[in-house]
């Protein structure tokens, strides 16, 4: 008898075993702590093998609910028929596919999914499994829609800003130039709109400009546009092939519905509007030729009177593009030499002489000739030239008037635009060391607009101005508001009353009165 005994060295084997052991243990808490959804089905019968802790929270079901069974099993019959189609694509392809925003119903309801699906072959290179990640998009599409609603609409009215109304009015010129009907964009600016924001604050401006949204909607065709271009502008496009009479109804209705007062904070704010109106095809089959010109339209009817509107004419346009001409020729006009200053004089009645000359700007353009000066001021005040040229007008008076009799003055008007900041006393000084002329000998002027806006910081200036020795005058007085009050606020070396503030004076029962 014997015995036969046999020592086989398994040490490897265990550590292989060990390390295999090991191996599924890491690779299923990776598999497990993928938020996605992971899971893995069997290409001949489309039964599921695995299934992770995300998809088992996804679809509402434990893990032994979902391992051998099909999605025939879970959806319905629709929605399985597509994903087995799509997983057959998959193994067919034999590349990795991507699935987005795919709709599937769970036990949270529907959600987007965003599904990735790759074959996984065996050992002979035959597509054995199908594998597929699935990540739950729907918060993040949900956020992506809001941005795209957000970066598209006014935040405060939630009407379509600026952006979105350019495009629904290129996609309006579109159907328009298919079907051959037309529209009329009606561009809408509320008036004392900065009066509510500087008396009651920009809470109140933000609450005026919802119920104006609110109006607005409620006045307007169903199938009309209605947008906040920012600020106070706001826009509706009149759609429907509208005729003229219609599209005036509409300009008078919007007007109407300023009529009464807005309700802010238990307050009563009345505000107005003013409206340019463009017509497709008549003022332009653009976008930016109907917004440009219904824009001209309104800053006519805005310089017309509050409250009105304005259809777009050819002579607005012609207007603007003389502005803008003037407006660039200025910039060079002193360079050029193109500006020179006039002096009429002014006479003492008593003793026949002159006592003083009033400096008068005049611009001869070598192309354009002599412009009057209510034409270029207008457009040097828009293209804010205005200091510039008040300054060069200064210092040609003040040397001119050096080499006159030290009994003449010289007379220079100042704008209220030069009152912005504190280099006006600055100026004066400059231009009087600069000619040598005595203080005494310059006279400004100003009108009672000076008094308008920012009135304390402006007299402050003029006693600035004063300290100087310089005379200050209040020109045109009667003309404007013509309150006593400016009277009081400063002491003024001469008073010039308009024309017509005493014609018929002697006559008028009123003025008698």
């Amino acid at each position: 008898e014997c015995i036969l005994s046999a020592i086989i060295d398994v040490t490897e084997r265990e550590r292989a075993s060990i390390e295999l052991k090991s191996t599924r243990i890491f690779l299923n808490a990776i598999v497990e702590s993928i938020p996605s959804m992971v899971f893995v089905k069997d290409v001949e019968d489309g039964r599921f093998v695995l299934i992770n802790k995300a998809g088992e929270n996804l679809l509402g079901l434990d893990r032994s609910e979902i391992i051998g069974k099909t999605d025939f099993d879970f959806f319905c019959e629709q929605d399985a028929q597509r994903f087995i189609a799509a997983d057959q694509a998959v193994v067919a392809g034999e590349e990795l596919v991507v699935i987005e925003n795919e709709p599937v119903q769970t036990a949270k309801g529907v959600r987007s999914l965003r599904t990735q699906k790759v074959g996984v072959p065996d050992a002979d290179g035959k597509q054995r499994y199908l594998l597929g990640v699935s990540e739950d998009v729907t918060e993040r599409l949900a956020m992506e829609e809001r941005n795209l609603h957000l970066s598209r609409h006014d935040i405060l009215t939630e009407l379509p800003n600026r952006l979105a109304f350019q495009d629904l009015l290129t996609r309006e010129l579109e159907a328009a130039g298919n079907n051959g009907s037309s529209f009329a964009l009606h561009l809408i600016d509320l008036d004392r709109f900065k009066a509510v924001n500087d008396s009651l604050g920009h809470h109140a401006g933000d609450e005026l400009l919802r119920q104006v949204a609110a109006r607005l909607l409620e006045v307007k065709q169903p199938d009309d546009i209605v947008a906040r271009l920012g600020g106070d502008e706001f826009a509706i496009v009149q759609r429907g092939s509208p005729e003229s009479m219609h599209v005036e109804c509409l300009a008078k209705t919007v007007g109407s519905a300023f009529a009464n007062a807005f309700v802010i904070d238990g307050q009563g704010v009345n505000v107005g509007c003013s409206i340019g109106i463009s017509l497709y095809s008549k003022d332009g089959v653009t976008a930016d030729a109907l917004l440009k010109r219904a824009d001209l339209a309104l800053y006519t009817a805005k310089e017309a009177h509050c409250g009105g509107y304005s259809f777009f004419a050819s002579l607005m346009e012609e207007k603007a593009d003389r502005e803008r001409l003037l407006r660039e020729e200025l910039r060079v006009a002193l360079d050029n030499s193109q500006l020179r200053v006039v002096y009429q004089p002014i006479v003492d009645a008593l003793t026949q002489r002159t006592v003083c000359c009033e400096a008068l700007l005049r611009w001869n353009h070598p192309t354009l000739g002599s412009i009057s000066p209510t034409e270029f001021i207008p457009a040097a005040e828009a293209a804010g030239l205005i200091p510039a040229i008040g300054r060069w007008v200064l210092y040609q008076a003040c040397q001119q008037a050096s080499h006159w009799p030290s009994t003449v003055k010289v007379a220079v008007n100042l704008s209220p635009l030069q009152f912005t900041g504190f280099n006006l006393a600055k100026d004066v000084a400059a231009a009087l060391e600069m000619s040598g002329l005595t203080p005494d000998r310059l006279e400004l002027e100003i009108t009672e607009s000076v008094f308008l806006r920012d009135s304390e910081d402006n007299i402050a200036i003029l006693r600035q101005l004063k300290t100087l020795g310089v005379r200050i005058a209040l020109d045109d007085f009667g003309t404007g508001y013509s309150s006593l009050s400016y009277l009081r606020s400063f002491a003024f070396d001469k008073i010039k009353i308009d024309r017509s503030f005493v014609t018929g004076l002697p006559s008028s029962v009123d003025s008698l009165s």
